[in-house]
């Protein structure tokens, strides 16, 4: 459910851009209703914050963050929308969230695509350990986006809402990811995957017979008269 990792799917041919495409309209669509049931979810967090009512201390900060220029209440949270922190320029965000994704993505192709991974049932395991290091390192610093769908959904539904998340360095979570994915799948594809091709290649050759090699089993030979 990652349009980074589609891409780089794509790129390397395991799957035609045709689907490809219908792939990545699939999992945004998908983050988008997700969003939704989210919103649905938690929409009664934000019931009682004009009450003013001090059986619910707790309401101030959901109320903070989900209040709207027109005085009303949007999605709780803003559904946990991504954002670049206030001391981390759109630069440096973009590089933490293009390295994140390649994190994401070269552990992808090996754990999961590449023919002699030994990963089998277990990859699924070494791709949430690649998640959860992206997040402890980029929570702090962007939110943790490194999934263009992951971005879209919350963003679209706030804005739904009245909310707007669209805020400095929104762009980051639409770009970077891809251009993370695209050097993770450079790396594999011209590094690993062309130094797994050689090697199949020269096994070949090793096992094809030597042509000054004679086999002599099957030969027929003329008998040889004894003197």
């Amino acid at each position: 459910m990652n349009p980074a990792v589609t891409f780089s799917f794509v790129w390397l041919r395991d799957m035609d851009l045709k689907t490809g495409l219908l792939y990545m309209l699939a999992q945004f669509a998908g983050a988008w209703f997700g969003a939704l049931v989210l919103w649905g979810c938690t929409a009664s967090l934000v019931f009682y914050c004009d009450l003013n009512d001090a059986r619910y201390p707790d309401n101030s900060n959901v109320c903070e963050t989900s209040a709207t220029g027109d005085g009303g209440y949007g999605p709780p949270y803003g559904l946990g929308a991504n954002q670049v922190a206030p001391k981390v320029t759109n630069g440096c965000a973009f590089l933490i969230e293009g390295v994140g994704t390649f994190v994401l993505v070269i552990t992808v192709l090996h754990a999961a695509v590449h023919k002699k991974s030994t990963a089998s049932n277990a990859a699924p395991i070494a791709i949430g350990w690649a998640v959860l290091i992206a997040h402890l390192v980029l929570v702090p610093q962007t939110g943790c986006g490194i999934n263009p769908a992951r971005a879209f959904g919350p963003l679209v539904v706030n804005s739904m809402g009245g909310l707007n998340k669209w805020t400095r360095g929104w762009w980051v979570y639409f770009t970077a990811p891809f251009v993370g994915s695209l050097f993770a799948t450079l790396t594999y594809q011209f590094i690993f995957q062309e130094r797994e091709e050689n090697n199949d290649k020269k096994n070949d050759d090793t096992k094809k017979p030597h042509p000054e090699d004679k086999t002599f089993g099957n030969e027929d030979t003329e008998a040889v008269p004894i003197p």
